[in-house]
């Protein structure tokens, strides 16, 4: 991990889930987030049950909440963070949290310390409000993630979870595009859906066979994306992206 300050104000995007922030409220909160740290592939950033006085704000890469399994050979992955996701919000009122946090791919993150945030909040319940309600849409995708890996079917699942990115991803760069270099692998596929490595490289056969998308050396590519999300049975109300019907 390498951390670097730097004495000039950086410029943050405001992308992804932090759109839900007004611009005035966005205006506010860059100050207190010009810390930047940034973390090879396969780092934990945070462990379960430690003590946390700041929360991350996702600028580049892919995040992981990650639980690891009783045997310790591996760990199960219950949610994906994006660009302009904070990653551990939750733990601005918890102060500790029940889970990991691991940079799947290399990832850069701003800090916000959880004095500063206290501060700017007392009395702003506007702004209060839009960060709790983050926090919200991080439990609805919870419930979702809960009943794509115990209900649906390999082939469903997977496909699922690609709808999922490809729509998060959209999110954070406001384009739909037919490739995306997200720099997953098998194993972590297998770890979000509680899946085998095996199991997923045959469904990443079919997937590829049935024309909806295929991913190699990590990247994803969307050969049909209508055709995906039918296979996935996927609704991304759950996610409350910005720009839906669904405001927070």
């Amino acid at each position: 991990m390498s951390d670097t300050g730097h004495p000039h104000r950086i410029q943050l995007i405001r992308q992804g889930m932090v759109k839900h922030v007004a611009p005035h409220h966005w205006e506010e909160l860059t100050p207190l987030l010009q810390e930047q740290r940034t973390y090879p592939s396969n780092t934990v950033i945070s462990t379960r049950g430690s003590t946390l006085d700041h929360s991350l704000l996702l600028l580049d890469g892919i995040v992981a909440r990650s639980i690891p399994r009783p045997d310790n050979e591996r760990s199960t992955f219950v949610a994906l963070q994006f660009r302009g996701d904070f990653v551990d919000l939750h733990a601005f009122p918890l102060k500790q949290l029940d889970h990991d946090v691991v940079a799947v791919t290399p990832s850069t993150v701003a800090v916000v310390q959880h004095d500063a945030l206290k501060k700017v909040l007392d009395g702003n319940i506007e702004m209060s409000r839009t960060l709790w309600s983050l926090t919200l849409v991080d439990a609805s995708i919870h419930r979702h993630w809960a009943m794509r890996n115990s209900a649906m079917r390999g082939f469903a699942r997977v496909a699922n979870f690609f709808s999922e990115i490809d729509a998060r991803l959209c999110a954070a760069t406001e384009t739909y595009q037919d490739s995306y270099t997200i720099g997953i692998t098998q194993t972590d596929i297998a770890d979000a859906t509680g899946m085998t490595p095996v199991h997923v490289n045959r469904v990443l056969k079919d997937l590829r066979e049935d024309g909806c998308c295929s991913i190699s050396n990590g990247h994803l590519q969307i050969i049909d994306r209508d055709r995906l999300h039918m296979r996935g049975d996927f609704d991304p109300a759950y996610l409350y992206l910005p720009g839906s019907e669904a405001p927070l």
